[in-house]
């Protein structure tokens, strides 16, 4: 059957692998993100005594973040040497909307989120689609339980004044 700890492993795998897995989704393409999950396990796996019982989907999505940090990091020198090879030729005809969701329902909500800061994003982002407390988002943040409270609010404070100014009413609850 495996030993306790394997036991224990896999019951953490199970219980959170599915939110680990959304939010490296939402910051990362599709391609990669079951790398960074699977990089993320790993980490979990060499570190597991490490891993707080109380707080195992903060910790996960923690090391998430480390990993996918990692990753824009290697993925921004890699566009940009794309992009120096890119402009040797002309542009390429790119259909626009393919596979995405109609800008136009959510126009005013993306476009908000757009004008956020990178910070205030992942504050939201964690706290609205992944469901966190402050104090599970300060675990992923590593920051302080009040500092993740002010952030959150303030982020969506910003988040509303940007909404109200799109004049979207139908946005709430973020």
């Amino acid at each position: 059957m495996g030993s306790e700890r394997e036991q224990r492993f896999s019951r953490m795998f199970r219980a959170h692998v599915a939110q680990v897995r959304g939010y490296t989704w939402t910051l990362v393409d599709s391609a990669d993100c079951d790398d960074i999950v699977a990089a993320t396990f790993r980490t979990a796996w060499q570190r597991f005594e490490q891993v707080p019982p109380l707080a195992e989907k903060a910790w996960l999505l923690g090391v998430a973040r480390q990993h996918i940090r990692n990753h824009v990091r290697s993925e921004r020198r890699r566009q940009a040497l794309v992009g120096a090879l890119e402009s040797l030729r002309p542009p390429a005809d790119v259909e626009m909307h393919h596979g995405r969701i109609d800008p136009i329902t959510t126009g005013p909500l993306w476009q908000a989120i757009g004008q956020l800061s990178e910070a205030e994003r992942e504050v939201i982002q964690l706290a609205a689609w992944h469901e966190l407390q402050p104090s599970e988002i300060a675990v992923v943040l590593d920051i302080s339980q009040a500092a993740a409270r002010v952030r959150l609010h303030r982020a969506r404070q910003h988040l509303e004044t940007l909404l109200r100014d799109t004049g979207d009413e139908g946005v709430r609850d973020v």
